[in-house]
């Protein structure tokens, strides 16, 4: 029924404020609920407790938005598109594990520490750049991550929790500001993913997309400086945030590059598409479980990398449950009534949403 108004239990303040499509209620009685949108993990997906309810979540998720989970699940991608990829690496890590053109090279230090110690030193050999970035499994906001090229330091490092350790990108792709001097800065991206079902694989992207920049030049040469070579400004004191909107960042990045934001947009979007596929291709608990009553909204953080023959390329850089969309709603108020729409009521027909199940 296209009149029926949806009651909508949330424990998020920004639904609250910016769901207003005439749709959906905001109700605070959990058991009157046709949807429920909670931060709270959902562990009990059987139909015989959801029946009709719609929730935001899908069972065993976490192969995606777990860091250490998503590394192992990327490693299906050489089973899934290796044979058929025009990408070819001569790297001993990538052939032997699967690892995609479009993810980090990734260990776990606590149980792949010998196959790191390995590859650090294949790279020490090969005179390859041998940059590293230690994170958390669990943290956020660039909480406890280190970037050192020091193998010593890296292996003491898992000693206060455990961590994966990435090839650091030490070749981004970089945005000349006009108040900053130099080569540029270092910026990400963040996404948004919708997620409607696993079978059939119903997956869509929000075509707006918002960046976060570094505040100074980029360079190789301070690994320890926060401002060079991270761009999570958000919840830094006395911290400058600077906002580039995508329209004028995309303008700014075609007069900059030899590539146009158009063709970089449809790789990210094919990578989106891989991951997940990675991501559905097993049963659980080792694949996304299929569930009638779930839908997900996820927020996809990625980094552009200048290969040597001049191409960009995706780098995923990590998949967030719960992201903070404060930007996006901010800038384009009718965000979480697009994304409702698009999860609850099957409806894709804004520009803005480009379906990329297949």
């Amino acid at each position: 029924d296209k009149d029926y108004i949806w009651k909508v239990y949330t424990d998020h303040n920004l639904i609250k404020q910016y769901l207003t499509d005439q749709h959906y209620q905001l109700i605070d009685n959990l058991d009157q609920a046709d949807i429920i949108f909670t931060k709270k993990q959902i562990l009990d997906f059987r139909h015989e407790t959801l029946q009709n309810l719609l929730i935001n979540q899908f069972p065993f998720e976490n192969v995606l938005t777990n860091k250490e989970l998503l590394a192992l699940t990327a490693r299906r991608w050489k089973s899934l598109y290796g044979s058929s990829s025009t990408i070819i690496e001569n790297d001993p890590y990538i052939k032997s594990h699967g690892s995609p053109p479009w993810l980090p090279i990734t260990f776990n230090l606590t149980h792949e520490l010998p196959q790191f110690g390995a590859y650090f030193q294949y790279c020490e050999d090969h005179q390859i750049d041998n940059t590293w970035i230690v994170k958390p499994i669990t943290l956020t906001r660039s909480l406890d991550i280190s970037i050192t090229n020091l193998f010593d330091m890296i292996i003491r490092l898992p000693e206060s929790s455990s961590k994966i350790v990435c090839k650091y990108v030490s070749n981004p792709v970089l945005l000349k500001i006009p108040e900053i001097q130099d080569n540029g800065v270092k910026f990400d991206i963040r996404y948004i993913l919708l997620l409607r079902s696993i079978r059939p694989l119903k997956l869509y992207v929000h075509k707006i997309f918002w960046l976060r920049f570094a505040n100074k030049s980029f360079s190789m040469k301070e690994l320890d400086d926060h401002e060079t070579h991270f761009t999570v400004m958000d919840y830094r004191v006395n911290t400058h945030i600077r906002q580039i909107d995508c329209e004028t960042f995309i303008t700014m990045f075609n007069e900059q590059h030899g590539e146009t934001w158009s063709s970089i947009e449809q790789r990210i979007f094919e990578m989106f598409r891989e991951i997940f596929h990675c991501a559905t291709i097993e049963e659980p608990p080792f694949g996304i479980g299929s569930c009638l009553s779930s839908r997900a909204l996820y927020a996809a953080d990625l980094i552009l990398e200048l290969k040597h023959n001049n191409k960009i390329q995706p780098k995923l850089l990590e998949i967030n449950f719960a992201p903070d969309c404060q930007h996006a709603c901010t800038s384009y108020p009718t965000f979480y009534n697009q994304v409702f729409n698009v999860l609850f009521r099957d409806l894709i027909d804004d520009e803005d949403i480009v379906d990329i199940s297949s």
